[in-house]
């Protein structure tokens, strides 16, 4: 049965449609129409905030879910009681005798474990990693087919308290406090009605549109909150609406920060926190206002008049704030999370002189901030990914190497690069890097990053890793190993150029200050050869950072790769809806793939993606039993068990353990890893 909902702005719409639609005949089906109830916003009452998932997300940050809301956090009705089934009573009980408890504030909702000690917090999430690796255990059992005999895994599970490997423990986030360098701060109304850049308090589902703000959010930087606060300020004096989803209208929607630390910042306690050298401000509005009375020089002298703002405050600091880059987005979903090619507007800085007057020339604005892994130099764009834990993303990818286990003779995949960090990383004990991912701006930021790196023997394809997978594996498996050795010299200045004004052209459409030109994003070679001169001092340092480019030419023409590279290693870090089942099938049937490194975000994916990597197959198809439209019904595990089902016979893997790494404190999410080999 099929659910959807219509809103009618007058009473007689009403009844024409009750009319038209109800005992309609479907397909076989009749329509029946019924009333559904307001959401507290509509009823005319204050917001009740329920906990839920908000709209500030990454592509696999999970900071914005929280949980579901618990009885004793309910704000029940005036003049009512709660009843055994739920259902509220009305009753003439006093003010007094009513228990209404307290409201729920930012912090309860995007930090619901923040009063809680952080050993506590580290005991909690390990307990529930463990019950998602019993989930694997269980549903790769119940659908090994009968015909096969069960895995030695499986078998010996039972003694590892029904886990399908040993769980080794949970890595902790060298930094506690103030570990997001990118935070999303929704921009709407509170409580009472004023204008506020913050965090939802809950679910949209549930009529929750009240925003706080992240002043009490642990999570948070110090930073970042001061342009929260500054933004705030300007967005009350502005005479365009902030974005209203129930009325999808308003122009303010979303003010995101993010931080580029200064190199040599590797804190090892919560007590230090890491020096921000640069910073870039996104502002995301909704420009098709403008073509419903918002004249275009209003907007145009608004986006001069935030830049001032932002770059006084900057100013007026103390200590001054750093202040890079400064973008508007436009976005005209209903939901905050805009596609990685939404529209992006470069906004000029001005120069803030003494007296808070700003000269007439404006700073010629950056494409791009940088952050500092493993004393590597990393170029972040607007819309890349790139973890918003870096010191313990540092942790993070230097686990996976070592489980990786990497040599002189590896051939490394590093699927959903992002701007390339895990591949560049581990670049120093591979023998060749190939990364993908299908984000033009992050592949072209990989490129660039392996070159102000001086790293050679890394390769970035731009597109989706379903789409490319097979092919990638088919092409480097059967090259010669002095085609391989090329690669670094094929990947020219004007591929990474071309590379770029793609990824230009994606920032946004030429218009009156309303675009980004090649130029714009482009780092010319000039800029390159200064950032790679500003880590000359760090290379020694660093085993990441490598001039040597004839290591893989000393085999002879016609050796095959896998001479050369004995070894075919795959690190995946998908986002949190996991991997393509196409890309599960590829790792799966290729017999040159010995051993997977699962890097996840959402455990649930992950152990919906090991089952199919896990299960020993037939190769027969096998159809939903039931009734028709039972896929529908299925929740991921459902579903990868129906997949593996008709796998293509071929080797499973095994899996040999996993970790959990906390990069997110204070929050009920963590990062899992998990290994895998055959």
């Amino acid at each position: 049965m099929g659910e959807g909902f219509v809103c009618f702005s007058r009473e007689e719409h009403v009844t024409l449609a009750t009319e038209k639609l109800n005992g309609k005949s479907i397909n076989k089906s009749y329509v029946k129409v019924a009333d559904v109830l307001p959401c507290p916003s509509e009823k005319g009452q204050k917001n009740i905030p329920e906990q839920g998932e908000t709209d500030d997300q990454d592509r696999d940050d999970p900071d914005a879910f929280c949980s579901k809301p618990t009885n004793s956090e309910i704000k029940f009705p005036e003049d009512s009681e709660v009843l055994g089934d739920g259902n509220f009573e009305q009753n003439n009980h006093s003010a007094a005798d009513r228990s209404v408890v307290k409201l729920r504030s930012a912090r309860d909702a995007v930090t619901p474990l923040a009063n809680m000690p952080y050993e506590q917090q580290l005991i909690q999430k390990k307990t529930s990693m463990m019950q998602f690796l019993k989930r694997l255990a269980r549903n790769v059992r119940k659908t090994c087919p009968s015909e096969l005999p069960l895995p030695e895994w499986i078998l010996s599970a039972k003694n590892r308290g029904g886990l399908p490997c040993t769980l080794e423990g949970i890595l902790p986030s060298p930094l506690i406090n103030g570990y997001r360098n990118k935070c999303e701060f929704t921009v709407g109304l509170s409580r009472d009605g004023e204008r506020v850049v913050g965090f939802l308090l809950g679910n949209f589902r549930e009529g929750m549109t009240a925003v706080e703000e992240p002043t009490n959010c642990p999570n948070v930087s110090a930073i970042a909150c001061q342009y929260a606060s500054a933004f705030q300020k300007f967005i009350r004096s502005s005479p365009l609406p902030v974005w209203n989803k129930h009325q999808t209208s308003g122009f303010w929607r979303l003010f995101t920060v993010r931080e580029g630390r200064a190199p040599n910042q590797a804190s090892d306690s919560d007590s230090e926190q890491p020096k921000i050298a640069e910073l870039m401000l996104i502002a995301q509005v909704y420009l098709l206002v403008c073509s419903k009375g918002v004249e275009e020089d209003m907007r145009s002298s608004e986006f001069k008049r935030m830049a001032e703002a932002l770059a006084l405050a900057a100013a007026s600091a103390s200590p001054p704030l750093p202040l890079t880059a400064l973008f508007v987005q436009d976005h005209l979903d209903i939901s905050n999370a805009a596609p990685f090619d939404a529209p992006l507007f470069p906004i000029p800085l001005p120069k803030v002189v003494e007296g808070g007057n700003f000269e007439d020339e404006c700073k010629e604005p950056e494409g791009q901030i940088h952050d500092y892994i493993s004393n590597l130099r990393f170029r972040i764009s607007p819309t890349a990914f790139f973890q918003v834990n870096t010191v313990a993303a540092e942790r993070l990818y230097s686990l996976a190497g070592d489980w990786a286990s990497l040599g002189p003779t590896t051939l490394l995949f590093d699927i959903c690069c992002g701007t390339g960090t895990i591949g560049l990383t581990l670049a120093h004990r591979a023998g060749l890097v190939v990364g993908i991912e299908m984000s033009a701006p992050a592949v072209a930021d990989a490129q660039r990053n392996a070159e102000i790196n001086a790293i050679k023997n890394c390769k970035f394809v731009c597109a989706k890793a379903e789409d490319v997978i097979d092919s990638l594996l088919k092409e480097y498996l059967e090259m010669p190993a002095e085609m391989a050795s090329d690669i670094s010299d094929n990947a020219s200045d004007k591929d990474i150029d071309d590379i770029s004004k793609k990824s230009a052209s994606e920032y946004g459409t030429q218009g009156n200050n309303s675009s980004v030109s090649t130029n714009d994003t482009k780092i010319k070679g000039d800029t390159i050869a200064k950032e790679t001169e500003d880590l000359g001092n760090m290379s020694s340092k660093s085993p990441g950072i490598s001039t040597e480019t004839n290591e893989l030419t000393e085999n002879k023409k016609e050796e095959n790769i896998m001479e050369r590279f004995r070894e075919v290693v795959v690190i995946v870090d998908p986002p949190r809806c996991g991997l393509h089942p196409v890309v599960i099938k590829a790792l799966r049937t290729h017999p040159c793939l010995r051993r997977l490194v699962y890097i996840s975000c959402n455990p649930e994916t992950l152990v919906a993606n090991a089952i199919e990597l896990c299960t020993p197959s037939t190769g027969k198809v096998e159809k939903v039993k039931g009734r028709r439209g039972g896929y529908r019904h299925m929740g991921n595990a459902g579903h990868a068990r129906q997949r593996a089902k008709s796998m293509p016979v071929s080797e499973p893997f095994c899996p040999v353990k996993a970790m959990a790494v906390d990069l997110f404190p204070h929050t009920s999410h963590c990062e899992m890893v998990m290994l895998l080999e055959r």
